[in-house]
């Protein structure tokens, strides 16, 4: 047996959809996540980065809002924020601009809750406590 044997490929799950009740509009709806992973988490902050130069020192900067959307309307699988039919409906083109359109009709903690959901699926919730705790076990 291989001294890696907890690392081969076939020894990572595959993580499933996760379905959730969530507040939206004045309703509770139903919603379907799947997690992200590490990869296309790093594509989302490489494209909400802004690059300057200040006294000519590189600064880069992360559009946390810019980043939260993308997060989500990758995260998000029902509704399908990228269905033509969807934005149409709203009037918009582009998954951003679809959420960012449903985010205008949201209540702002409606908007935080999504935020909190899509945080836990893609398992940042944990403190660097709980973290410590889990090594330990």
């Amino acid at each position: 047996m291989s001294q890696f044997q907890d690392f081969l490929m076939d020894d990572f799950a595959q993580v499933e959809s996760i379905e959730k009740m969530v507040p939206m509009g004045g309703k509770e709806r139903k919603m379907i996540f799947k997690p992200i992973t590490a990869a296309v988490g790093d594509e989302i902050r490489k494209s909400s980065r802004k690059i300057t130069f200040q006294k000519g020192q590189k600064v880069v900067e992360t559009d946390q809002d810019q980043y939260v959307l993308k997060l989500i309307a990758e995260t998000l699988v029902y509704p399908d924020l990228k269905n033509k039919e969807l934005q149409d409906a709203w009037g918009v083109m582009g998954a951003d601009n679809l959420l960012k359109a449903m985010k205008g009709r949201m209540l702002d903690g409606e908007y935080a809750t999504l935020c909190g959901i899509v945080n836990e699926v893609n398992g940042y919730d944990k403190s660097m406590d709980d973290l410590v705790e889990e090594a330990k076990n």
